[in-house]
């Protein structure tokens, strides 16, 4: 099967899903072959609009038993997923999951331990990670062009809990399924790209509030600090209720490295970032930049690149365990956040939430 495309499952008819699939058909070496529902119907009627010739399961259990399926997507509640993530495994099938990986951090290790000894391919369906932009950023840190990285600050927030219809009905507001709300659904972008610029170290500690949260306690607006040795940081904030905004920008000693669009790009075919430097005029009278350079990056469709990548990986038929890796960082600071969070912002170590 060497020469084939992979051939994917979706465990769920979610509208996530949908992404997934227009994913699938951009790439040149994935198919969605198969989809399950708890509903036939359901089901038969999400293959026929977004993954005609695929196979329409009225149960997960029976897409798992398929031995034409090689790797499942799973778009499901975070509620839900480790139980689906341990039965694939299982099933030796190769996982791609949505985050976060799960509730706490001992379910999220449980699920990539359990990918690891099945001997399949893991990863979250972080976008961001596979766009070319992503590395040719992490080409100009690396060079040294920043000088010595101090800082990092994102954010990520939607307007969508201003709306009383989201916010009563909506999954990402439900505690029994989405139990870290906003910093679960947003928050993971900001705590990845953190982790990215600072190439993977794990903050000592991180201080993080919850300034909005549902009468389930459910976080809508968090601000998040994590502190790093040698006096750096990372700072982010996230929210159901603010407007549309994801820019990122990574503080060097000599320039910075911004850009407006850090989880998903504006756009396709020209997406951007900005190295610039600026100084303090005579009498201060002015700051200008004395430096200011943006580039384009190669274009893609970041959900398609994912899917590409990781058939990729599965035809190799090796495993490739950075992403387990860079999943399970991800997972310990945001739990870590959230058990701030919980404590009115008392400072958490990452390192000490293995049972949590």
């Amino acid at each position: 099967m060497s020469g084939e495309p992979v051939r994917w499952g979706i465990i769920g008819a979610a509208d996530i899903a949908t992404k997934f699939c227009h994913g699938a058909s951009l790439a040149p070496n994935a198919i969605v072959a198969a989809v399950a529902s708890r509903s036939l119907e359901k089901g038969k009627a999400f293959v026929e609009k977004h993954a005609p010739g695929a196979t329409a399961y009225d149960s997960y259990e029976a897409l798992l038993a398929d031995p034409q399926v090689e790797a499942v997507y799973i778009p499901l509640p975070t509620a839900l997923r480790k139980e689906w993530v341990l039965k694939a495994a299982q099933a030796k099938k190769h996982v791609d999951c949505e985050k976060p990986l799960a509730g706490n951090f001992k379910d999220a290790a449980e699920c990539v331990q359990a990918c690891r000894d099945a001997g399949v391919q893991w990863m979250d369906n972080t976008m961001l990670m596979h766009h070319p932009r992503q590395a040719e950023m992490k080409e100009v840190v690396q060079k040294g062009e920043l000088g010595r990285i101090k800082h990092v600050v994102s954010t990520f927030s939607i307007p969508f809990g201003n709306t009383e219809d989201w916010s009563s009905s909506n999954i990402r507001m439900n505690p029994k399924t989405e139990p870290l709300g906003a910093l679960g659904d947003l928050g993971w972008y900001n705590v990845r790209v953190s982790l990215w610029a600072f190439d993977w170290e794990l903050p000592e500690d991180v201080c993080c509030h919850f300034l909005e949260a549902s009468k389930d306690g459910v976080p809508i607006t968090i601000h998040a600090l994590l502190r790093y040795s040698g006096g750096r940081s990372a700072t982010f904030d996230c929210s159901f209720k603010c407007t549309l905004r994801q820019w990122a920008e990574v503080v060097g000693e000599k320039r910075t490295l911004s850009w407006e669009d850090c989880c998903v790009p504006q756009s396709v075919e020209e997406p951007k970032y900005t190295v610039a430097e600026a100084e303090i005029a005579e009498r201060g009278i002015t700051f200008p930049k004395t430096f200011s350079q943006e580039h384009t990056a190669a274009g893609c469709v970041q959900h398609a690149k994912l899917i590409e990548n990781m058939s990729t990986i599965i035809r190799s038929g090796k495993v490739d365990t950075t992403w387990a890796d860079q999943s399970i960082l991800t997972q310990r600071v945001l739990i870590a956040c959230y058990t701030s969070g919980k404590a009115g912002g008392a400072w958490v170590r990452p390192a000490d939430v293995d049972d949590q």
